[in-house]
């Protein structure tokens, strides 16, 4: 990472679902300035974690501050345009319209600080750039490869000038060639916004990662250097085996 793009800090985190409690009191500070890896067996709170973080779900209890602001009540659309942008583990694309309305769309959404005529374009111009696809601009989405449709669901969170991207499993589905393109990418996309990652694939994941984070049963049980979380007793027996 080069440049400072802000930080989260998360306090004494919950979230149950009745009497299920699948987050358990987490704290974390997540920097701009570091590509995060967020690993854990299934069921260990990763994307409920993510989904706590953007919005989508609400905090049983705890704090979440972006930039020194307590976000922990807003909705999704103001966190958005506080510049948190996240991507899920399927995408979800206009099949029917091109690339440039999708890319569009999404600049124009009100997450966006400046929707003005020529700011949607320039963001949905400069999107499409850093995700490699101007050359697929007037396609149908349905003509895109698989590969192609997950960058373009990246693209379409860059176009609201995020200063976060929250990205889970983006490489699920793809092929190994596939997978280390979109791995490159997302390498070169955090000279300008921070990146916090949740990816299965654990050899691709540790070419992009320069913070781990892992997550067992809800809660941090590691986290730090890849190098050093890696062989931490705890995380071989519970994630790596």
């Amino acid at each position: 990472m080069t440049t400072e793009t802000g930080k989260i800090r998360v306090r004494g985190l919950e979230k149950s679902f009745g009497a299920v409690q699948v987050i358990r009191g987490v704290d974390l500070d997540i920097s701009g300035t570091q590509r995060h890896l967020i690993i854990g067996p299934n069921g260990a709170g990763k994307t409920t974690f993510l989904n706590l973080l953007s919005g989508q779900l609400s905090a049983s209890a705890g704090e979440i501050e972006f930039n020194g602001e307590t976000i922990t009540h807003l909705p999704v659309h103001l966190r958005a345009r506080r510049g948190l942008g996240r991507t899920f583990q399927i995408a979800s694309l206009f099949q029917g319209l091109s690339v440039w309305d999708n890319i569009t769309l999404a600049a124009s959404a009100p997450a966006a600080s400046d929707r003005s005529r020529d700011a949607i374009a320039s963001r949905a111009a400069n999107a499409l750039e850093q995700c490699e696809l101007e050359t697929k601009r007037s396609s149908p989405v349905r003509s895109l490869s698989y590969g192609e449709q997950r960058r373009l669901e990246i693209a379409l969170s860059l176009a609201t000038a995020p200063a976060f991207l929250l990205l889970d499993e983006p490489m699920a589905g793809l092929t190994q060639d596939e997978r280390k393109t979109l791995a490159a990418r997302i390498v070169d996309l955090s000279n300008t916004v921070g990146i916090v990652l949740i990816e299965h694939d654990l050899e691709i994941a540790l070419t992009i990662a320069e913070r781990l984070t892992v997550f067992h049963l809800g809660k941090v049980v590691a986290d730090g250097g890849p190098d050093k979380v890696l062989m931490d007793p705890l995380v071989r027996e519970i994630y790596l085996g």
